[in-house]
């Protein structure tokens, strides 16, 4: 599979990946501006949308480029849950469901142990394709579930290769995903840390849009 979020999500709390590096600058993040929805892929009903960002980074060696939207929904997670498998069911007209299979499947009951959920979705676009990461998350069961990782994310880009390769091994044993994953924003984990703090204060649960394309 040669789609950069498919194997990516198939890679998911399943095996480990090499850290990205990436950087975003933000088209919004005022909580006090209307900040709109610029992926052409819905959110759930009623969500209002807290921030919009261009992210750029590398997968596998290939620089990736995309977008980001983080909304807030007062919708429990089994509510968000429905409407992303009724959204992958029947999925909106240009995308499709990009990956499936038995290590996708084990990458969902392990991201939803940590109390979320997702889809990748693929998509034409200006006669590239693109994929979309759709993550719908808790926060607050997120952040207690990811806690271990949490607390290493800030030192953790700072330490040599040979250091982070042990503490990748067993924040992976405890909780089923790498620190390097955590901080790639097209990773369905990196989508939902960036949701978690985001919506730390709301007590709202969260819907994350990822889009993204190789250049």
């Amino acid at each position: 599979m040669n789609r950069v979020l498919s194997a990516l999500a198939l890679s998911l709390l399943v095996c480990g990946c090499s850290q990205s590096g990436q950087s975003s600058s933000s088209a919004s993040s005022s909580p006090q501006a209307a900040v709109s929805n610029p992926i052409d892929f819905p959110l759930y009903g009623g969500s209002t949308v807290l921030s919009a960002h261009d992210w750029h980074g590398a997968a596998g060696g290939t620089a990736v480029s995309g977008r980001e939207v983080i909304a807030e929904s007062g919708a429990t997670l089994p509510e968000l849950e429905s409407w992303l498998h009724s959204v992958s069911a029947s999925p909106p007209i240009g995308y499709a469901v990009a990956a499936s299979g038995s290590s996708l499947d084990t990458a969902h009951r392990h991201a939803q142990e940590l109390g979320l959920d997702f889809q990748v979705f693929s998509h034409a676009d200006g006669g590239k394709n693109r994929e979309l990461v759709v993550v719908v998350l808790d926060p607050t069961t997120f952040e207690t579930k990811a806690g271990p990782v949490l607390s290493l994310i800030d030192k953790y880009s700072m330490l040599p290769q040979s250091l982070r390769d042990p503490i990748d091994a067993q924040v992976k044993a405890r909780t089923g995903f790498t620190v390097g994953q955590a901080l790639d924003p097209s990773q369905p984990i990196g989508a939902a840390l960036a949701a978690a703090r985001t919506l730390r204060d709301s007590n709202q649960r969260g819907v994350v849009l990822v889009d993204a394309v190789k250049k």
